[in-house]
């Protein structure tokens, strides 16, 4: 080796990223650490309700953009309980931790992805591709529109 390489290698690395790029690597870290620690490990069932998070926030999104009814205040709020269910998934993953059990976690995980299935397919009819949505499905979730539009106005 030659006299002077092994600095070279050390400034070379060291010059790889700025002191911004860094300083934002060792928060988006952090954030993944607590994340990851919240919700009991990153494992299949929480990247499928990921996914659907995901998928239903795009087409929550485009659907409201198409009906020109996008509002920022609305979309503060759906990230506020998107953020609430997380958090809700992480007093499952203490109580399986307290109980020594491994089910309370899935059936919150489970009921999630449930509803945001429904908000997907909520999304999907509102965008006009209903027509591809079965019937009794597209029932059910009117009659729940419904139920939720009686107990808003009962609320007031």
């Amino acid at each position: 080796m030659k006299r002077g390489s092994l600095t070279n290698m050390i400034n070379t690395i060291w010059n790889l990223w700025t002191a911004t790029e860094v300083k934002i690597g060792c928060l988006f870290s952090i954030l993944w650490l607590a994340f990851n620690t919240l919700v009991g490990g990153v494992d299949d069932q929480i990247q499928a309700l990921v996914i659907l998070v995901s998928l239903d926030i795009l087409t929550g999104m485009v659907a409201s953009c198409k009906s020109h009814s996008f509002a920022s205040a609305i979309a503060t709020r759906g990230l506020c309980k998107k953020a609430v269910m997380f958090l809700v998934i992480g007093l499952g993953v203490l109580l399986d931790s307290a109980m020594h059990t491994h089910m309370i976690r899935t059936m919150f995980i489970g009921a999630y992805a449930i509803v945001e299935a429904m908000s997907i397919l909520e999304n999907i009819d509102k965008l006009g591709y209903g027509q591809y949505i079965p019937n009794f499905i597209r029932n059910a979730l009117a009659q729940i529109a419904r139920e939720k539009h009686v107990e808003k106005d009962v609320d007031k």
